[in-house]
């Protein structure tokens, strides 16, 4: 058992350093000797959890994705005001866009060549679904609109929550993006 939980901290660490030599150097500087450095072990270690560095660059992604998923997935179930965990979710998908700003994008099709579009595809379906619990949720205590189309309605939520390019105040803007959306569906 320490063994693997060994081994999964040992991935992780390799995985944060990944992170930090993606911010430093960006992807086309990415070396998996800079990475084996920033994480404290040796070449060979980092082979030892990753094929190669597009299987390295996969798992940083679902690693990521996946962590914003568990925190989405606590904040929409937390015991709070619709309204409120609307705004909680909004922040945190900001944050998480702000954390990948111009690398998500390139370090995904880096690290799928291949099939892509299926792999990408299944990251969101789980945030989608997410989403439609969430609005579901909403429609069943009357917080929202009962004639809502739960999928398309999650759909604008997860558009919603991308960071525009241009400098705003980050909570004049979540207030703004939370009533935006409540006044277009709320019940």
């Amino acid at each position: 058992m320490a063994l693997t939980t060994r081994n999964a901290d040992k991935r992780m660490q390799i995985l944060e350093a990944t992170i930090r030599v993606l911010r430093e150097r960006g992807l086309s500087g990415l070396k998996v000797e800079d990475v084996a450095r920033a994480a404290e072990v040796g070449k060979g270690t980092v082979y030892l959890y990753f094929r190669d560095k597009q299987d390295l660059l996969r798992a940083l992604v679902e690693y990521r994705t996946l962590s914003f998923y568990r925190d989405a997935e606590a904040l929409v179930k937390a015991a709070k005001p619709f309204r409120e965990r609307l705004r909680d979710l909004l922040s945190r998908r900001l944050e998480f866009i702000d954390e990948w700003r111009g690398l998500w994008a390139a370090v995904a099709a880096e690290a799928v060549k291949e099939d892509k579009e299926s792999w990408l595809k299944g990251l969101h379906e789980r945030y989608q679904a997410i989403l439609e619990d969430f609005v579901e949720g909403g429609i069943r205590d009357g917080e929202l609109r009962a004639d809502l189309e739960v999928r398309l309605v999650a759909a604008t939520l997860a558009a919603l929550g991308c960071a525009p390019q241009l400098d705003f105040p980050r909570e004049a803007f979540l207030d703004q993006l939370v009533e935006v959306w409540v006044k277009g569906v709320g019940a």
